[in-house]
């Protein structure tokens, strides 16, 4: 592997299903000027499979997202709406900073798993979120 195809080599796939080219969006802005190194790996690509077509794949969006929903806020959230303190325990026992994580050396989960959790545990943060979103929409 030459170092050009290698530093290309997460910005261009070949799909032999679809009998396409695909390339990230910021590698097809690229390889639209003429004797950029991404024109020139692009044009080869074209040489090397001359029935497959380009096209440019787009990064799935999250539209599942809040602003300032740090680990800090759903402790508070957490703190001022659980009764029993089982969700705060859970929470702490995803996080790993409980003493029985600590104590059996658990890692903490993801922010994409906790934050799943949460919303699971609080619907209600993420219906606020969504009308809030419509409104701006609007």
């Amino acid at each position: 592997m030459t170092k050009t195809s290698a530093r290309f080599a997460s910005a261009i796939r070949f799909n032999r299903k679809t009998r396409t080219i695909e390339v990230t969006k910021s590698f097809d802005k690229a390889a639209s000027r003429f004797g950029t190194e991404e024109y020139d790996a692009l044009m080869q690509a074209r040489k090397d499979h001359p029935d497959y077509r380009v096209v440019v794949k787009s990064t799935a969006k999250s539209h599942e997202h809040f602003k300032g929903l740090t680990y800090e806020f759903m402790e508070k959230y957490i703190a001022s709406h659980d009764d029993d303190g089982e969700n705060m325990a859970t929470f702490n026992d995803l996080r790993a900073t409980s003493e029985e994580a600590q104590r059996y050396g658990a890692e903490a989960a993801s922010y994409g798993e906790i934050k799943t959790w949460f919303f699971k545990t609080y619907p209600e943060i993420e219906a606020f979120q969504k009308r809030r979103e419509t409104a701006l929409a609007a």
